[in-house]
């Protein structure tokens, strides 16, 4: 894989709920900025895991998970995003994706795919 120079490093997971409206809007603002962009997809479920934690700190504590969704529906109106709930089966596992994610970077469709992902999962 060739690499490539960025002035930044947009480190994202695709199971991440902040992660939703950061992908939306990071290549606008880099474009603004006149800074190139790298996409970085990487696996947050590990490092979880290493804490302990088998599930989603939002689903292991309750208040913080109530208190995640009713910031991320300010952050998406805020920033004109539509927001839909995910399935009962949040969060996804987001492996494949970063794998593809991480395929498409040589090609330069790894953008378009990671906010399709991120549209399919948290506005559709």
């Amino acid at each position: 894989m060739a690499e490539i120079e960025a002035d930044i490093e947009f480190w994202y997971e695709f199971a991440s709920t902040y992660s939703y409206p950061a992908a939306m809007r990071i290549e606008r603002l880099a474009d603004a900025a006149g800074v190139a962009l790298r996409w970085r997809p990487f696996l947050l479920g590990p490092i979880l895991k290493e804490q302990g934690l088998t599930d989603s700190p939002f689903n292991v504590f309750a208040a913080k998970g109530r208190y995640m969704w009713r910031d991320l529906t300010r952050i998406c109106e805020a920033e004109g995003l539509p927001l839909a709930l995910p399935p009962a089966s949040f969060p996804q596992n987001g492996l494949k994706a970063a794998r593809l994610a991480l395929i498409g970077e040589d090609e330069g469709w790894t953008p378009a795919f990671t906010r399709a992902v991120f549209a399919a999962n948290y506005a559709e």
